[in-house]
């Protein structure tokens, strides 16, 4: 394998990524996320392997040193340690099928930094970017098509959101690539068609940004291009930004003002977009959940400051201080939805810095060091800045992780001191068979762990479902399936035990035998209370845990569970509602009714509900 098999790899992969937005599999549990990340792991982990093997002997392939290289090096160190030191270490590193993160996500999004950073020429990276504006003009036309009722909106409603499956992950990738789109324009000196076609492609990308109703996404897009416009006024390098910058601010201030005057109007009230923003209120803020979700990341910072809980460990902070006045609100929350915030529970004090250091690193090089004209500057601190403010409102994900770590690597490529001279240069040619064996050996050792094993978990888990569903022959094949599902991989055991416990009254109810039912018993209770234990200081598990023996019958081992339960988020009242209907089960109503009592008293609203089931207990 030499320079001339080993670069195509890579060239092929990377020009790849700009198109994983694109894919959704239903084949997939949890389809808008894991399709992508998995396809994303694969590509990553094979271009990084073609990489390793070109930079041995090709020494101008290597990496190069700068800020953001080691903003990013020390980011990850710190990260990997708080997930270390953190309260559950295995599910820091894996994450779930939900989120997809964990530090498995941030070690591709460092190998990816690497090769696209160390390989890409400007040439190529115009390329590239160039490649991500055709691919988000192809979003556009999906998104035209779910505005015109052909395609559906998968979130339901009419906040259009793409094949991203939500409506801000589609408004983080429309902002990133309406500057981008921007900086190439006004790079563009000659062919007016050229620049023509990025001037009607920001446009389109504007309107999609305004159709996701995204309001943090777009307060930054205003935001963003106001700095642009202000740090062009006096631009003398380019007196047509500067002219433009003008018309930009007057403008911005025009619709701002008119808005503010108008927001009462039925023209904004009745749409859907403008109301949204019309109607921002401050008691609006404090019935959200971010006014619940918000202090508790501080109090959960202030309880583990340095290092923090670990990735994917909100949970933990959302239990120990959950508030019964979220009983409206979606039942757990696993993010802060602010992502400076989830940074400081995850990784503490040293794990925001670091965080923030990337955005300092990024400004550094860019106005210092990366040889950018004072307009491309300032087009790219817009969107920085436009990011930073989104992302008070929102957590990362795939998507928007890819897009920074581009643009970080785009500016370190630009800003980049070789470290070349420092490396014993070794002869340029094809890599030794030993050096070759041993990568490659790697490759399918962290392919199979990384995306084999959790792909056929993955899948197995949406097999099982379908045949929950189905004919008795069908249901012994989803027994199969879920305990393929719960044996394969440690990613997104979490949740097949929670479809199992759902799929649980079905399958012992149904039409199996009787051998084939305590089959499926005695794999469901082993899993189930595993996890309990494996994860014994999480409420949602103790919760699942007795919500089992509770449909088994086993009420003892229930109350056990549920007690746990409630000692770990104590006020949440759908634990204090199951602990009475095992009460009531095993023939205590006193204990029953003392603890729906218990439930009006601690959310007021739910009184008249709680008396309806005391009455029932006690007509029965």
């Amino acid at each position: 394998m030499d320079r001339n098999t080993l670069k195509p790899v890579i060239y092929t992969g990377l020009f790849l990524v700009p198109f994983i937005p694109f894919l959704v599999s239903s084949e997939f549990f949890f389809p808008f996320i894991t399709t992508k990340a998995f396809v994303w792991r694969i590509i990553v982990e094979i271009i990084f392997a073609a990489w390793v093997l070109l930079a041995r002997n090709h020494p101008e392939y290597r990496p190069r040193k700068s800020v953001i290289l080691y903003a990013l090096a020390s980011f990850l160190a710190i990260v990997g340690l708080s997930d270390l030191f953190g309260v559950a270490p295995i599910k820091s590193f894996w994450s779930n099928y939900e989120r997809m993160e964990g530090f498995i996500s941030l070690i591709h999004l460092g190998m990816f930094f690497l090769i696209i950073g160390s390989v890409f020429k400007e040439a190529d990276w115009k390329r590239w970017w160039n490649t991500s504006l055709a691919a988000s003009a192809l979003m556009i036309f999906y998104c035209l098509f779910q505005l015109l009722g052909a395609v559906q909106i998968h979130q339901g409603g009419v906040r259009v959101d793409g094949t991203l499956g939500n409506a801000s992950y589609l408004a983080v990738y429309m902002l990133f690539h309406i500057f981008i789109a921007a900086f190439f324009m006004l790079r563009e000196k000659k062919d007016t068609t050229l620049k023509w076609i990025y001037g009607t492609l920001i446009l389109l990308q504007m309107f999609i940004l305004y159709e996701t109703a995204t309001r943090g996404a777009i307060l930054g897009l205003l935001g963003g291009l106001a700095l642009v416009a202000l740090l062009n006024v006096r631009n003398r390098e380019n007196r047509v930004m500067e002219r433009a910058s003008i018309a930009v601010l007057v403008a911005l201030i025009v619709v701002v003002s008119w808005f503010y005057l108008s927001r009462n109007s039925s023209f904004v009230q009745n749409s859907p977009v403008l109301e949204r923003f019309a109607n921002i209120s401050t008691e609006e803020l404090k019935q959200g959940g971010r006014s619940f979700v918000w202090p508790m990341a501080i109090k959960g910072f202030k309880e583990r400051p340095i290092l923090g809980w670990g990735q994917d460990n909100f949970n933990y902070v959302f239990d120990e201080h959950y508030d019964p006045r979220m009983y409206m609100l979606e039942p757990w929350f696993d993010r802060a939805h602010n992502i400076f915030l989830d940074w400081m529970v995850a990784s503490g004090i040293l794990g925001i810095l670091s965080y923030l250091s990337l955005y300092i690193a990024l400004l550094y090089s860019t106005w210092r060091k990366a040889g950018f004209s004072y307009s491309e500057k300032s087009i790219l601190s817009g969107l920085l800045a436009a990011y930073f403010f989104h992302n008070f409102f929102v957590f990362d994900q795939l998507i928007s992780y890819i897009l920074f770590a581009t643009l970080l690597s785009y500016v370190h490529s630009r800003t980049e001191v070789s470290l070349v001279k420092t490396v014993p240069a070794i002869k340029s040619g094809e890599p030794s068979p030993l050096a070759a064996a041993l990568v490659l050996g790697s490759l399918a050792v962290s392919m199979y762990w990384i995306n084999i094993k959790p792909i056929i978990a993955n899948t197995s888990l949406i097999n099982a479902l379908v045949h929950a569903q189905g004919s008795p022959e069908d249901q012994i094949l989803s027994i199969a399936d879920f305990k393929r599902a719960h044996g394969e991989s440690r990613l997104g055991r979490p949740e097949v035990v929670e479809q199992v416990v759902t799929a649980t009254p079905g399958l012992i109810s149904g039409t199996l035998s009787v051998e084939e039912k305590n089959d499926f018993y005695s794999f469901a209770n082993n899993a189930i209370v595993g996890q309990a234990e494996d994860l014994s200081t999480d409420a949602r598990y103790q919760l699942i845990a007795g919500v089992f023996h509770t449909q088994t019958g086993s009420l003892d081992e229930a109350v056990k569970y549920l007690t746990r339960a409630k000692e770990l988020i104590p006020g949440k009242p759908q634990v204090y509602i199951e602990l009475a209907r095992v009460y009531y089960a095993k023939g205590d109503k006193n204990k029953a009714i003392e603890t729906l009592r218990f439930v009006s008293e601690i959310v007021p609203e739910l009184a008249p509900q709680m008396e309806e089931y005391i009455r029932q207990i006690q007509n029965n």
